[in-house]
């Protein structure tokens, strides 16, 4: 996969395989954290600190609140991040060089903020609903073929969105 930037604002990845376009297009099932708790909370924290020394009324209060005014528009916004990459990525046009496909995904400037959106949610549900490592982890040695394509997503993920914010959106 070629990552483009163009002077325009537009970027584009070019050369995109199919492998790496069956990624993208699982977008949608790898940033839905239904199901697991560690992603929902890492998602939608509590407003409450857990040293936070209140009385409990008032951090049912504050959590009640944030259930009902702050989470469903968190929920939504992320539906559309997913929606505007899905689109995107639907949209690609594929062509046949040699024996193999290619993708090309064109992607207007004022999608790149959904998309940093949408990967960073499916980086982080598929690192807890797969217990990935960190960074700095080592992978366990035994890895299972769901686990190992969890990793390779991530990966994917994780290039596309060091592009985005070091080429289109930083300085």
């Amino acid at each position: 996969m070629e990552l483009i930037p163009h002077s325009d604002g537009t970027w584009s990845m070019e050369r995109v395989t199919e492998l790496e376009h069956l990624m993208l297009a699982r977008l949608p099932e790898a940033a839905d954290p239904t199901g697991c708790v560690g992603a929902e909370h890492r998602l939608y924290p509590s407003p409450v600190a857990p040293t936070a020394e209140l009385p409990p009324r008032e951090e049912d209060a504050i959590e009640r609140d944030w259930r009902e005014f702050i989470e469903p528009d968190l929920r939504v916004a992320f539906a559309a991040a997913v929606e505007t990459v899905v689109a995107d990525v639907g949209a690609a046009h594929g062509s046949k060089v040699g024996g193999a496909v290619y993708y090309q995904i064109d992607v207007p400037a004022e999608h790149a903020d959904a998309w940093c959106s949408a990967l960073n949610q499916a980086r982080l549900v598929l690192h807890h609903r797969h217990r990935l490592p960190d960074e700095d982890g080592d992978m366990d040695s035994d890895l299972d073929a769901e686990r190992w394509m969890a990793m390779l997503q991530s990966e994917i993920y994780s290039i596309i969105m060091e592009f985005l914010v070091r080429k289109v959106l930083g300085p």
